[in-house]
C-alpha cells in the first residue's frame, strides 16, 4: 500500500472517529429530559357509539353557548376529528386536494380541567399538542370578534381555531378564477368545510356543542398565535345553554334493521376511492345519502343558495339522465333523459371515475348573490365551508355503506353547467361520483392489530436487518463466513425489501387488516398506485418523500438480484456486480433516512434522534470497515516506539 493511500486512509479514520464522537454527544444532550415542548395526547376512541345518521340529524350548532370543561380526553378526540391520521403516512380524517394539508389546528384553553392553561397547535402525526403559549389572554381573542361571536367565545373555556397556510396548496394549484386569486383559494376552503363538519359530528357523540364563527379580524388573531397563518374560523365549544337535557343515543338505519356504523367508524374508514366495480345501486340508498348530506346548519337554516343535481347512471329505480334535487322535500325532477356521465367526465378533466361511476352528485353555488353582498370575498368563502361539509357528510355516508367516492374540484365549469343544464346564476364547485366497490354491503373486518403498529413493524423489518447484512459484508466478517452461509446473508437481504412492500401498502391504505394480504385485489392496486407514483413528478416535501420510498422498491429488487449474483458467482464480471450491488445498497440507504425525515415517519418520535442514530451506525460500519488496515498500523506503531523506548 503506497504512503498516499495511507494517509488518505487515516485522514478518513480520524475524520469518522471525530463524526463519530460528535454525533454520540448530541445523541447523549437529545436523551437528556428537559422540559418537554410537547404535551402527549390519549389514543382517540375510533369505535365510538353514536350512529353516523343519528349525529347527523342531530348535529346543529347553538347560539347560546354555556361552558363546561373539557377533559384532555375529549380534546384529544375532538382534535383527531379535525385533522387526525386514519391511514397512510398523512392521510386524515378530511380530505385534501393533492394531499397538501393546508390546515393547522390551535387549541386555547383556559386552564379549567386536567388541561393547562395556554394555547396550543395540534400535531397530527404524533397526536400531540406543540405548547406556543402558557398564557391566554381571552380578551384579546373576544376583541377580534364581532357581536353575539364575542358572547360565545367569553362563555366557553376551550376555543378551538382553524388557519390556513394557502401556499401549501396554491403552490400546485394556480388557475386564475374571477371570485379568488388561485383556484389552490377555494380548495383550501372547502376543506376547512370537510373540517368543520367532522369536528360538529363529534361534537354531538360527545354531546357538546359549538358556535362558527367566521367573522373575524386576521391580524388581532395572527397577533394573538404570533403565526403568519391566515385564520378560517374560531370555534367555541361547550353545551347548549338552553336546555340541559342529554342528547338521545340512539340507534337506527334508515334503510334496513342493520346496526350503523358510528361517527368514530365512519371517519377511520373514510377515504378517497376512484375506481368502481360495475352493477346497480339501489334508489333507496342514494336518497339516504343525499338527504343525510344536506343536514348541515346552513341548508337547514332554509338558506337555498345551493344547488344540487344528480347524473344518473346505474341505479335502480331510475332512468338514466340529470335531475334536480329539491332539498326542502327531498324530491327528484328529471330534467334530461339518456347518459351524460361521459360529456361529464370530459367536463371533469376526463378523470375516468366520473363516468365509472353508478352516478355524480354536482353541487353548485349561486355566484350572482354572492356578488350582491357587502363583502363578497367572506361569502364566497362560507359558502365554500357549506360545500365541504356537504360533501364530507357524502364522504362518511359513503364510507358507512361501503360505496366509494371522491370530490373532483379540477373540472371546467362553463362545459359542466352545460352538461347539467344549470342556470347561469350557479357556478359549479364538486363533481361527487358514487360507486360500487368490492366493500358494498359486506362488513369489514376489525383490524388484528392497529395499523400505525403494523405499518411501523415493517419499518422495522426495512432498517434492522439492511443494518445487519450492511455489517456483515465487512472484510472482517466475510472472511468468515463459510460459503454455505453466505445463503443467510442473502435472505437477510431479501427481509428489507418485503419490508419496504408491506410497509407501502399499510401506509398508503390498500391494506387494512391482515386478511387483506390475501387478496389478490390489493396487490393489483398497490402496483397501480406504485406505478403511478414512480411515473409522476414530485413537487412537495411530501411527494419528494414518497418518490424516493417508491425509488426503493425498484432500488430494492435491484440490490437483491446483484446480490444473489454475487453471492453465487453466477455472472463472470462479479466486479461490476459488486460495484453496482455497493452503489444500490448505499443509495437506498441514504433514500430511506431522506424519506423517513421528509414524511415524518420516524419510529423514533424525534427526527434529530433518528438521524443521529442512522450517523453513529453509518459512521461505526466505516470506522469497522478501515479499521483491519488503518487500526492495526496504529497499534504497530504503538509497539515499535515502545520498543525502541525500551532500547534506550
Amino acid at each position: 500500500m503506497s504512503k498516499n493511500t495511507k494517509s488518505s486512509e487515516y485522514v478518513i479514520f480520524f475524520f469518522l472517529l471525530g463524526v463519530l464522537g460528535l454525533s454520540s454527544i448530541l445523541l447523549i444532550f437529545q436523551l437528556i429530559p428537559f422540559p418537554a415542548n410537547t404535551l402527549s395526547l390519549s389514543t382517540p376512541d375510533y369505535k365510538g357509539h353514536l350512529p353516523l345518521s343519528s349525529a347527523i340529524h342531530q348535529s346543529k350548532t347553538t347560539d347560546n353557548l354555556r361552558d363546561i370543561p373539557l377533559e384532555l380526553k375529549e380534546v384529544s378526540q375532538i382534535l383527531w376529528s379535525l385533522q387526525g391520521i386514519t391511514h397512510g403516512i398523512n392521510k386524515r380524517t378530511a380530505p385534501s386536494a393533492g394531499a397538501t394539508y393546508p390546515l393547522e389546528i390551535y387549541l386555547v384553553h383556559n386552564g379549567s380541567s386536567s388541561l393547562r392553561r395556554g394555547c396550543y397547535n395540534y400535531v397530527p402525526q404524533n397526536h400531540e399538542l406543540r405548547i406556543v403559549s402558557s398564557s391566554y389572554n381571552s380578551m384579546k381573542l373576544i376583541s377580534s370578534l364581532f357581536g353575539e361571536d364575542q358572547d360565545a367565545v367569553s362563555n366557553v373555556s376551550t376555543v378551538f381555531l382553524i388557519l390556513a397556510d394557502y401556499a401549501r396548496t396554491t403552490f400546485r394549484y394556480n388557475t386564475d378564477h374571477p371570485l379568488y386569486e388561485y383556484r389552490g383559494v377555494q380548495y383550501v376552503h372547502l376543506e376547512v368545510g370537510h373540517a368543520i363538519q367532522n369536528f360538529l359530528l363529534q361534537l354531538t357523540s360527545l354531546n357538546l356543542k359549538s358556535r362558527i364563527i367566521t367573522d373575524l379580524n386576521t391580524e388581532i388573531i395572527q397577533d394573538f398565535l404570533n403565526t403568519t397563518l391566515i385564520p378560517m374560523t374560531v370555534l367555541p365549544v361547550g353545551i347548549n345553554g338552553e336546555s340541559n337535557s342529554p342528547l338521545l343515543k340512539f340507534k337506527k338505519r334508515s334503510i334496513d334493521n342493520t346496526e350503523e356504523m358510528t361517527v368514530e367508524q365512519a371517519l377511520v374508514k373514510r377515504k378517497s376511492i376512484r375506481q368502481y366495480l360495475d352493477g346497480n345501486i339501489p334508489l333507496s340508498v342514494i336518497l339516504d345519502i343525499v338527504k343525510d348530506s344536506t343536514k348541515i346548519p346552513y341548508l337547514s337554516e332554509g338558506n337555498q343558495h345551493l344547488d344540487l343535481k344528480l347524473v344518473i347512471g346505474d341505479v335502480d329505480g331510475l332512468i338514466n339522465g340529470s335531475y334536480n334535487f329539491f332539498i326542502k322535500n327531498n324530491s327528484l325532477q328529471l330534467l334530461t333523459v339518456g347518459d351524460l356521465r361521459t360529456d361529464l367526465r370530459k367536463a371533469g378533466l376526463n378523470q375516468m371515475m366520473i363516468e365509472k361511476a353508478q352516478l355524480d352528485i354536482i353541487i353548485s353555488v349561486n355566484t350572482s348573490w354572492i356578488g350582491e353582498q357587502a363583502d363578497s370575498i367572506l361569502y364566497h368563502r362560507i359558502m365554500m365551508f357549506n360545500i365541504g361539509m356537504f360533501a364530507q357528510n357524502v364522504y362518511l355516508k359513503c364510507a358507512s355503506y361501503g360505496l366509494g367516492t371522491v370530490v373532483v374540484g379540477a373540472l371546467y365549469e362553463g362545459t359542466t353547467a352545460q352538461v347539467i343544464d344549470l342556470s347561469t346564476t350557479h357556478t359549479p364547485i364538486y363533481i361527487i361520483p358514487i360507486g360500487l366497490t368490492s366493500e358494498y354491503y359486506e362488513e369489514e373486518k376489525e383490524p388484528i392489530i392497529p395499523l400505525t403498529d403494523m405499518a411501523r413493524t415493517f419499518a422495522l423489518l426495512s432498517y434492522i436487518p439492511f443494518y445487519i447484512c450492511l455489517y456483515l459484508s465487512l472484510p472482517v466478517l466475510r472472511r468468515k463466513l463459510t460459503k454455505k452461509m453466505r445463503w443467510i446473508h442473502c435472505i437477510i437481504g431479501i427481509i428489507p425489501l418485503i419490508g419496504v412492500i408491506f410497509h407501502f401498502m399499510v401506509i398508503h391504505g390498500h391494506v387494512r387488516d391482515l386478511w387483506n394480504f390475501l387478496n389478490i385485489d390489493t396487490y393489483f392496486s398497490t402496483s397501480s398506485y406504485f406505478i403511478e407514483g414512480i411515473i409522476s413528478f414530485p413537487t412537495t416535501r411530501y411527494d419528494i418523500g414518497i418518490y424516493l420510498a417508491n425509488l426503493n422498491i425498484l432500488l430494492g429488487i435491484i440490490a437483491g438480484v446483484t446480490g444473489i449474483i454475487f453471492a453465487f458467482k453466477l455472472v463472470r464480471q462479479r466486479k461490476l456486480v459488486r460495484r453496482i450491488h455497493k452503489y444500490t445498497v448505499f443509495s437506498i440507504l441514504v433514500f430511506m433516512i431522506i424519506h423517513a425525515l421528509l414524511n415524518r415517519t420516524t419510529f423514533i418520535n424525534n427526527p434529530l434522534v433518528f438521524l443521529l442514530l442512522n450517523i453513529i451506525v453509518i459512521d461505526l460500519f466505516f470506522m469497522l470497515y478501515l479499521s483491519p488496515t488503518v487500526v492495526k498500523d496504529i497499534f504497530k506503531k504503538k509497539e515499535d516506539i515502545s520498543s525502541i523506548t525500551q532500547k534506550e
